[in-house]
């Protein structure tokens, strides 16, 4: 039998790069590399040149290269929500891929004038018809090419496949998924916080029925905000049907927060461990992160944990 291939993630926001490494041995997945590095001066993916990009990568990849830790070639990356343009529209799911895309891009031409629709590469989630969604529905994710070819050239520069490129919160639904075993049963809020834009996702039977992503300049105001959300735009009659546990994952999310929010909104929250049943290689380091800073990386997990 041929053995399962090592995995390894790196997830890029505006101020840190985090990366996970998972090593197969003895039948099961194991953590080899679980580490991050803060960026000297954030990022921003939209404006700021590539050289500039390219350089600040490597420097935060060569702490961790000089460490002698990675010892996987192919890499998959989770983006933040700052890369990405978003957008929900009624879809015919009988058409073709490429008749998809290019009923995409015209929307997205339509939506975003100013923007050049040749110059992103699109992917989609499908809100699949149910009784919350009256229509099939895509939540569509825009992505410069630009942003491509920058990871396509930081991988030939150190010896890495890209394999794959997502978005941070949709990398972090798939760390929910892992350790919630009863997700599948009613509501499910999802909400990643990648200062100052929060992506808020509710889901029923693991798949999406709404999503919205916002900017808030004071966390003090997400519980006013996410009230305005439930009671004026989501596709639920509350009165009915209620979300049963809300997930939270992104920049400095912290227990005492979500305390507040669980407190504030009456719905169980919780953060997320996504390595809570993997243990570790014999080498591991950085066990401070394993033990008291998982729940911050949900989202290169999730990536990691992808079955492509």
């Amino acid at each position: 039998m041929k053995p399962l291939p090592n995995r390894l993630s790196l997830n890029l926001s505006e101020n840190r790069l985090q990366i996970v490494e998972l090593v197969f041995a003895d039948n099961y997945y194991r953590i080899n590399t679980l580490d991050e590095v803060y960026f000297d001066e954030p990022l921003h993916y939209e404006t700021d040149k590539d050289t500039k990009l390219l350089l600040t990568i490597q420097s935060a990849f060569n702490e961790i290269l000089i460490k002698g830790l990675i010892s996987t070639t192919e890499v998959s990356f989770t983006l933040t929500l700052h890369c990405f343009t978003f957008f929900q529209i009624p879809y015919d799911n009988t058409l073709m891929r490429n008749d998809l895309e290019d009923q995409f891009r015209w929307e997205f031409s339509v939506l975003y004038p100013f923007k050049n629709e040749a110059e992103y590469q699109f992917q989609f989630y499908e809100m699949v018809k149910s009784i919350f969604v009256k229509e099939p529905k895509a939540i569509v994710i825009a992505l410069e090419k630009r942003i491509i070819d920058l990871l396509y050239t930081f991988c030939d520069r150190n010896n890495l496949l890209l394999t794959t490129v997502d978005c941070d919160h949709f990398a972090f639904d798939k760390s929910v998924q892992l350790i919630d075993k009863k997700q599948e049963k009613g509501i499910t809020g999802s909400i990643y916080f990648d200062d100052p834009l929060v992506s808020f996702e509710l889901l029923f039977e693991q798949k999406p029925i709404f999503m919205k992503v916002f900017s808030l300049k004071n966390k003090a105001d997400f519980v006013n905000e996410i009230k305005t959300i439930l009671a004026r735009e989501i596709p639920i009659d509350l009165s009915e049907y209620k979300i049963n546990k809300c997930f939270f994952g992104g920049d400095e999310v912290t227990i005492s927060f979500i305390t507040h929010i669980e407190e504030q909104l009456q719905i169980p929250c919780y953060s997320v461990n996504p390595f809570i049943q993997f243990s570790i290689a014999e080498d591991f380091q950085n066990e401070k992160y394993f033990r008291e800073k998982a729940h911050s990386f949900a989202a290169a997990a999730g990536i990691a944990f992808r079955l492509e």
